[in-house]
């Protein structure tokens, strides 16, 4: 059964999101953590304001001689600075259930409202703390719900309190009521709200600027397990061919020291000439990977489809019966699927000479209207031993794989009819195999 290696769909680059100026994301970015004695600092600040304000009232009773009049009765201002100081202890706890600590200071407000006739605001401190942190910390609708029923009891508290003991006019207790709505619950409210889109969009700027970076890692590690690969393939190609040549010359070179001894000393001549190319060829290659070192010996021929006669001739003199035609007009199809052509057949002559040493051999390469294509074939081993038994697949018949698929090519490896093996490749004449 013939095994096809067709390659699959390469995907074009992948489209990268721009993340925006550096200076925007340095901007939004998130503040360090303070330590934990400067976050208790911070948590406290709200509570001392608050316990300030009661006694700042107090101390007022001390230099002002005349406070807001009560309604009803005369109560007295320890009381209020006492109702102020629950505010202020309500707001230690403000972190752990914002929408009760919320009611407990608009209540606690109301309570001062309603006994000074609506004049007094010393609640309205902590009614803006505890209303910003209510919207800053809960879910939207449970805060704008307890924000629209606080706002409702100071109306309907403060309001009737200013309506029944109040001499201004309607107008000027309107407006009154208006600025107390909005400067305790609908200004604590927007900056609530915006506070909390600045950090939305720190966050999803953070979460861009994370997956940028990711995303940079993922194709640096693409980039160097590809260029591992390329590597990989060339030092096998070049190692593989090399050596396989050397074992076959040496082989022939023993066998021939009992018979013919001039022949054996040309065979192992030739082993030599094989490891001095192997060694320039190696040295070439490694080279590239060191950019304060020229490659020695001038620079390095590219594999091409010409070059595929040199490597039948050197397979013929290692004692491979190896048969080259070729058909058709020779044309360029780029540098690449040159070189993958070349691979292949240096590939395919040393498999032949390692799984079947003595088989004839046969490469053609055919021009066609649309295509070139290399074939490589060889009869079965005149040791009995079928390639097509071999398990598993190496890194040549890989290597070949991936260089046909980075080119656009089709590539056809497995036994024949015969009990030989075949490989065989086509190149078709497109952009892709040319770039």
């Amino acid at each position: 059964m013939r095994s096809v290696i067709t390659p699959r769909s390469t995907p074009g680059p992948a489209s990268r999101r721009r993340w925006g100026p550096a200076w925007l994301t340095e901007a939004m970015s998130r503040p360090e953590r303070p330590s934990p004695r400067a976050e208790r600092v911070r948590r406290a600040i709200p509570p001392v304001l608050v316990l300030a304000a009661a006694i700042g009232y107090l101390g007022a009773d001390l230099w002002i001689e005349e406070l807001p009049a009560t309604v009803p009765g005369d109560v007295p201002p320890w009381a209020y600075a006492g109702l102020i100081a629950l505010q202020a202890l309500l707001l230690v706890f403000r972190r752990r259930a914002p929408i009760t600590v919320f009611a407990g200071a608009v209540l606690l407000d109301a309570v001062i409202l309603a006994t000074s006739a609506g004049e007094l605001g010393a609640g309205s401190l902590g009614v803006i703390l505890a209303a910003y942190g209510m919207a800053r910390r809960s879910p939207r609708t449970p805060a704008l719900t307890a924000l629209g029923i606080g706002a409702l009891v100071t109306t309907v508290v403060g309001g009737g309190a200013l309506l029944f003991g109040s001499r201004e006019s309607l107008f000027v207790l309107l407006l009154t009521v208006i600025a107390r709505i909005a400067l305790q619950y609908a200004a604590p409210a927007a900056v609530a709200e915006y506070v909390r889109g600045r950090e939305r969009l720190a966050d999803a700027l953070q979460e861009q600027a994370r997956m940028a970076e990711h995303e940079r890692r993922e194709r640096a590690e693409r980039e160097v397990r590809a260029e591992r690969e390329a590597l990989a393939r060339e030092l096998h190609d070049i190692a593989g061919h090399h050596l396989s040549g050397i074992i076959v010359s040496a082989q022939a070179a023993t066998a021939l020291t009992r018979s013919d001894l001039d022949r054996a000393r040309e065979m192992m001549q030739t082993v030599q000439d094989d490891a001095r190319i192997a060694l320039a060829d190696l040295r070439r290659t490694v080279g590239l990977l060191r950019s304060d070192d020229a490659p020695s010996g001038g620079p390095s021929p590219v594999p091409a489809i010409a070059g595929i006669g040199a490597l039948v001739a050197v397979a013929r003199e290692r004692g491979q019966r190896v048969a080259l035609t070729q058909v058709g007009d020779a044309r360029p199809v780029g540098a690449l699927a040159e070189t993958t052509a070349y691979r292949m057949v240096q590939e395919s002559l040393a498999n032949a000479a390692r799984h079947a040493p003595g088989a004839a051999c046969a490469v053609t390469v055919r021009f066609g209207a649309d295509a070139v294509e290399i074939t490589v074939s060889n009869e079965p081993s005149a040791e009995g031993a079928a390639p097509a038994t071999r398990s598993g697949v190496g890194y040549g018949l890989s290597g070949m794989a991936e260089r046909a698929e980075l080119i656009g090519a089709k590539l056809t490896v497995g036994p024949d009819d015969r009990g030989g093996w075949t490989n065989r490749l086509r190149i078709p004449f497109d952009g892709r195999s040319a770039a």
